[in-house]
């Protein structure tokens, strides 16, 4: 199970691994067209954005730079928007660094 209260320094390290995770996306349908209008090939990587809820349930919206500066409790509110679903990113990562540490050895 994934810790409630993250510090400081795992918090930045979840920022870092959501920023590059965020940095993957592609979309094939996307038609790049270059200066004086030449197409330069179909599809196009971008950034997807993280979505954060600060303490006064505001939404805070990140793309870069990652969101290294952002408290460890509303970073932990990170999720990535899919139209009415949400994929909470941070609180999965937190996962996977609880597992690799409890499984596999990893000191952080």
């Amino acid at each position: 199970m994934a810790r409630s209260n993250i510090s400081k320094s795992r918090a930045q390290l979840l920022a870092q691994l959501e920023n590059i995770i965020g940095n993957r996306c592609y979309n094939g349908n996307i038609q790049n067209y270059g200066p004086g209008g030449f197409f330069e090939g179909a599809g196009r990587d971008f950034r997807y954005p993280l979505t954060m809820i600060d303490q006064t349930g505001e939404k805070i919206k990140r793309s870069y730079p990652a969101a290294t500066d952002i408290s460890p409790q509303v970073l932990s509110s990170g999720y990535y928007a899919f139209g009415a679903n949400r994929l909470h990113i941070i609180q999965a990562l937190n996962e996977v660094l609880d597992y690799l540490e409890e499984h596999n050895g990893l000191k952080i």
